[in-house]
């Protein structure tokens, strides 16, 4: 009996000791696990069965526990079953737990920390001109996000240190998770992000649908713009990233965005909008601003269609332009409209982009006029002249300086189409008086290289002086100009033997001997005619003529003094600058009463002794008298003293202008 009893007392002490054994065992397992954690790959199984691992694959490198931190993953990796792309990843994540709540994981589960968390951004789209999807059957297949049911998550606070989502980077972000009751999805909402050193800030809600396959999201607040590149290149949105970039603006800007966009690229499933305040100014293009605003909408992934705007643009406090920008992607058109009064003719071609714009003349006005202006251009093809379409209309009601000419005010209705930019109902008030209306056709080729003009200009009352001032002739202030002028021409190298022209101009009001053209004319008479000034500084003009080739014909040249008229043919060859003329000096004028008497009774005189022949460069030409004498001994030595003086051509000692007329101003300048 007392054997029966020891023996059983040796089981029991051996069991004990056995059964503490394997307590100290476990503790000791306990212990290096709660020290040291174990290997991802032990539970690897578990998780490729909870995942669609033909798709998608999930791995964690270390597995630990710390009482105060939680459960501990270390090295999680989500890479792309078929390419080994990765997909996301963080080197830490701390899953902290409630222990005497709730019966699942997932209901115990209280906070998620998260340490250099990256989510990579979508697959670029095909190349601009691969832009329809696929075949269906050529598509990737894509994993069945609908077969995921996701825990039972409720209030579950999320901490990010350092991620990186989508190319957003943050120092910080903290948010609130929920899942769906289906499990189907799950919400971020109260989400905030705080940049050390840096005035942004910005609170967020995003919603992940599982059954749909969509990511919805809302962000507000003040971000920097490099960060909202980030979101359009997350989205793979190129076209607002690239006219995204031709804003730079001084401090974070007030953006408030909002978006629904599909895992699936195929199924076409994108809504996007933001609102932008910029209330620190900045620049747009290269136009400074003081303050702007604007909304961004995108619908589709193949068969995209953008708008930005309405832009309105501010300075000095009140509203200098207003626009709109819209990027139709199914119809390779890029289509805007723009319209203001703060902004110079330059800005505002240079905010909607405009190419080619070296072919339209350029015009600084005093005061910003007032541009309204709408058109198209291609979106992702080529750009040429001929696919430019453009219209609006102009108002410097102040005016302002049009290649080197001066301008009390100017309007004009504009377009271009087929390569031609046209100006019509064109309307130019000079300052010192007279009007120049008309209309112009700059013609662009597919090169751009040079432009062909054609131009048509009624002159009534038109100050000479405002006219050639551009030549240095501004003291004409009594001279005005009447008439009309025709002119074709190319404006690259060849332009001087290139235009063709038809005109018919009445310059009256007195003062024409000043221009260098006439002043040879009062040296060589001032002996021979009393008083012949009077023949100049009281005289009218009259000039009705051609030219072919930059050859000027003058058939009936006529200036008319007091005193003295003289008439004649004249010839210039701008190409050479070769003035040809030979005229007569009539006394009186032409149409006056004494003029008609002295003038056949003069005959004798003027045809044998006071015919003037004019040749040489227009800035200083020669005038000789070709008197009786000289006519007798020219027939009989045979020189023919009617032919055109041969004078080089003047060196251009100026510096070449780039500008649009520029080139005639300096080739034609005295």
């Amino acid at each position: 009996m007392a054997l029966s009893l020891s023996s059983v007392l040796l089981k029991l002490l051996h069991a004990l000791f056995r059964g503490l054994l394997w307590v100290v065992l476990l503790a000791v397992l306990a212990l290096c696990f709660l020290a040291y954690g174990f290997p991802g790959a032990w539970v690897q199984s578990q998780i490729d069965a909870h995942l669609p691992s033909s798709d998608i694959r999930l791995t964690v490198r270390h597995i630990a526990f710390r009482p105060g931190a939680g459960l501990i993953l270390s090295g999680v990796t989500l890479r792309d079953a078929k390419t080994g792309r990765t997909l996301a990843s963080l080197s830490r994540g701390a899953f902290g737990f409630r222990l005497f709540k709730g019966t699942t994981l997932s209901e115990r589960l209280r906070s998620v920390t998260l340490y250099d968390l990256f989510v990579a951004q979508i697959d670029h789209r095909p190349a601009p001109s691969e832009q329809a999807p696929p075949p269906e059957e050529e598509r990737r297949p894509f994993p069945d996000l609908a077969s995921i049911t996701l825990p039972p998550l409720h209030h579950v606070r999320l901490h990010l240190l350092r991620p990186d989502v989508l190319e957003i980077r943050a120092q910080e972000i903290t948010a609130t998770l929920d899942t769906f009751p289906d499990g189907k999805g799950l919400r971020f909402h109260d989400i905030h992000g705080e940049i050390d050193g840096s005035d942004e800030s910005a609170e967020a809600d995003v919603t992940v649908d599982l059954a749909k396959g969509t990511v919805t999201a809302a962000i507000r607040g003040f971000i920097l713009q490099t960060r909202l590149n980030g979101i359009y290149r997350a989205l793979d949105f190129p076209i607002i990233e690239r006219y995204s970039d031709k804003f730079t603006l001084n401090d974070p800007t007030w953006a408030d965005c909002s978006f629904t966009v599909g895992f699936d690229k195929y199924r076409n499933i994108f809504d996007f909008r933001v609102d932008i305040v910029a209330r620190e100014g900045g620049a747009y293009c290269g136009v400074p601003f003081d303050e702007a605003q604007g909304t961004i909408r995108c619908r589709g992934i193949w068969d995209a269609v953008t708008e930005i705007g309405p832009i309105v643009v501010r300075r000095g406090g009140r509203v200098a332009a207003t626009g709109t920008l819209r990027f139709d992607c199914p119809r390779d058109r890029f289509e805007f409209q723009a319209e203001g009064d703060g902004l110079s003719p330059a800005e505002a071609l240079r905010i909607i982009d405009m190419p080619f714009t070296e072919a339209i003349p350029p015009m600084d006005c005093k005061v910003p006029p007032t541009i309204r202006l709408r058109g198209a251009i291609p979106l992702m093809s080529e750009r040429t002249p001929s696919c430019v379409q453009l219209e609006g209309r102009f108002e410097a009601p102040k005016g302002g300086l049009f290649e080197r000419v001066s301008l009390a005010s100017a309007e004009a209705n504009f377009s271009m189409t087929n390569g031609v930019f046209a100006l019509r109902d064109l309307q130019m008030g000079l300052p010192n008086g007279g009007t120049v209306a008309g209309y112009a056709d700059i013609a662009v080729p597919p090169s751009a290289e040079y432009t062909d003009l054609s131009a048509d200009f009624q002159l009534a009352n038109a100050s000479l002086a405002d006219l050639l001032a551009p030549f240095g002739l501004n003291t004409l202030t009594n001279c005005v100009a009447n008439g009309s002028v025709d002119v074709r021409c190319r404006t690259d190298a060849t332009f001087a033997s290139s235009i063709q022209s038809s005109f018919d101009l009445m310059v009256g009001g007195g003062l024409i001997g000043r221009l260098p053209l006439f002043a040879g004319l009062t040296d060589l008479l001032a002996d021979a005619v009393p008083g012949i000034s009077c023949v100049t500084d009281t005289s009218t003009v009259h000039l009705e003529g051609t030219a072919h080739n930059g050859l000027f014909t003058v058939p009936d040249f006529t200036l008319t003094g007091d005193l003295l008229s003289v008439e004649g043919p004249v010839s210039y060859d701008l190409p050479k600058d070769e003035l040809n003329a030979l005229v007569i000096a009539g006394v009186f004028k032409k149409d006056s009463l004494m003029g008609t008497l002295t003038r056949w009774a003069t005959v004798p005189f003027t045809r044998l002794i006071w015919q003037v022949h004019v040749s040489g460069p227009l800035s200083k030409p020669r005038w000789h008298v070709l008197t009786f004498v000289e006519k007798l001994w020219d027939k009989a030595t045979g020189k023919e003293s009617s032919a055109p003086a041969q004078a080089p051509s003047k060196p251009s000692s100026s510096k070449p202008d780039s500008s649009f007329f520029g080139g005639l101003l300096d080739k034609i300048r005295p």
